[in-house]
């Protein structure tokens, strides 16, 4: 055994990331408990311990990681305010299955910067809390219908996940994995992002049985893009008038692009809410909530969400210490939009004396970088996909990492800042991929 100089963290130096992770493939399908992460490692990479915004391989390397547990490491890894709260309640008592003095300042905290959220329930994870916010709406509207947008991730539920496919005129849905039921997707049907005539369209003719429209109020699961100026003020309209519910999943956008998350940012109150990653800080924690009167059936027993570790001791403490952090510190955002900005100004810079068609969107500390083919680029308000150049961004993600700097393969992943993040941190990070990028044009 051996440390890591600059953490003081143990490594297996005899242990190759390659024989580790062979290890780990032969007792764990894939490597990973994720299919999607398992993609994120063509060239293995397995973590011995992690700290600020720097990973340590299991060799003993640091990396630069612009990826942060996927989205939840608002203040780095090893925040100390966090696993400080964790180890005092893990001496009190971390599950026990009943209500704890934590759980209404948990609850409170969301309430505070989220005034959308008068109610919540707990769950522990987004795919968890989106579906039961999901069976909410129709018992509420005791309709079945729910509109998604192209490109929305919103868990990996029977009743949610689906390739994208044209909507209205169109009578395939097609499941977005093998052995799902296809019929569980009957009661869906999507638009694309930002097609506010669209949307229209649809509510024109089936209006009268929708239960919800949900969207990511910022698409964060296809590479990066906003909603265009006024676009989720009209859905608000839209769904007000035909009586259906709005939900925002803010998985990704809660407590990360603003204290009060999208909704926040751009000044629209849904009717429904899904946060969770920043909340957290690294544990598995989500939340789901509305006004008092949408949420009232739960509290009634007449609709049901349930889970044994729903709510959690450990899991309360991690949201109260994380949201107490952002409501004493009101500059983390200025920073990370700072540091946003500088990264996405010298990328911008960089690419253009480069030969690489180069993809790059941010909204905040969220950011898409990836390499394109030819005229892959978006044009007009409608947002269609980037015809992004999978093999060409997995090899200069391979490059990357080999010289310290990790993000994840897959293009359509975003990256996520943190306050851990430095501007000569973020340099060195950035002069790595534009070495990187020049290489590969050079031996292209």
């Amino acid at each position: 055994m051996s440390t890591s100089i600059a953490e003081g963290l143990p490594v297996r130096a005899e242990t190759t990331n390659e024989e580790a992770l062979e290890r780990i493939r032969r007792v764990i399908a894939g490597g990973g408990s994720s299919n999607m992460r398992n993609l994120g490692v063509p060239r293995p990479l397995v973590v011995a311990g992690a700290r600020g915004c720097t990973i340590t391989d299991i060799e003993g390397r640091e990396l630069i990681d612009l990826n942060m547990g996927y989205g939840p490491m608002l203040f780095g890894y090893g925040d100390q305010d966090v696993l400080s709260a964790i180890a005092a309640q893990m001496r009190r008592a971390h599950m026990t299955g009943l209500p704890s003095d934590v759980d209404a300042r948990a609850a409170e905290l969301i309430q505070i910067l989220v005034p959308s959220m008068e109610q919540v329930r707990f769950a522990n994870s987004g795919t968890e809390a989106i579906a039961s916010a999901l069976r909410l709406a129709r018992a509420t509207t005791g309709r079945n219908l729910v509109v998604t947008f192209e490109g929305h991730y919103h868990g990996w539920s029977e009743t949610i996940l689906r390739k994208t496919t044209p909507s209205l005129g169109s009578s395939e849905v097609r499941s977005g994995a093998l052995g799902m039921i296809p019929e569980a997707l009957r009661h869906t049907v999507q638009v694309a992002w930002n097609d506010i005539d669209g949307l229209q369209q649809i509510l024109e003719h089936v209006g009268h049985s929708v239960a919800a429209v949900i969207l990511e109020p910022v698409l964060a699961n296809d590479g990066v893009c906003g909603p265009a100026p006024g676009f989720l003020q009209h859905v608000r309209e839209l769904t007000t008038r035909y009586g259906s519910l709005l939900i925002f999943d803010e998985v990704i956008t809660g407590f990360r692009v603003a204290a009060g998350g999208a909704q926040a940012r751009y000044a629209v109150r849904p009717d429904l809410t899904i946060v969770s990653k920043v909340m957290g800080g690294g544990f598995p924690v989500a939340a789901f909530g509305g006004s008092r009167e949408i949420m009232a059936p739960l509290a009634r027993n007449e609709a049901l969400h349930a889970g044994v570790y729903a709510g959690n001791h450990l899991a309360m403490v991690a949201v109260t210490a994380c949201l107490e952090k952002i409501l004493a510190n009101p500059s983390t955002y200025e920073y990370l939009e700072h540091i946003g900005q500088h990264v996405e100004q010298r990328l911008r810079e960089g690419v253009a004396h480069c030969s690489a068609q180069v993809s790059i969107d941010r909204v905040g500390s969220v950011l898409a970088f990836g390499l394109i083919d030819g005229d892959g680029r978006s044009s007009g308000v409608i947002r269609r996909r980037p015809r992004y150049s999978m093999d060409a961004h997995r090899e200069l993600q391979m490059r990357c990492q080999d010289r310290g700097v990790y993000f994840q393969p897959n293009p359509r992943e975003p990256w996520f800042l943190s306050t851990a993040h430095t501007r000569p941190i973020l340099d060195r990070a950035i002069n790595v991929i534009l070495e990187s990028l020049g290489e590969r044009a050079t031996s292209a």
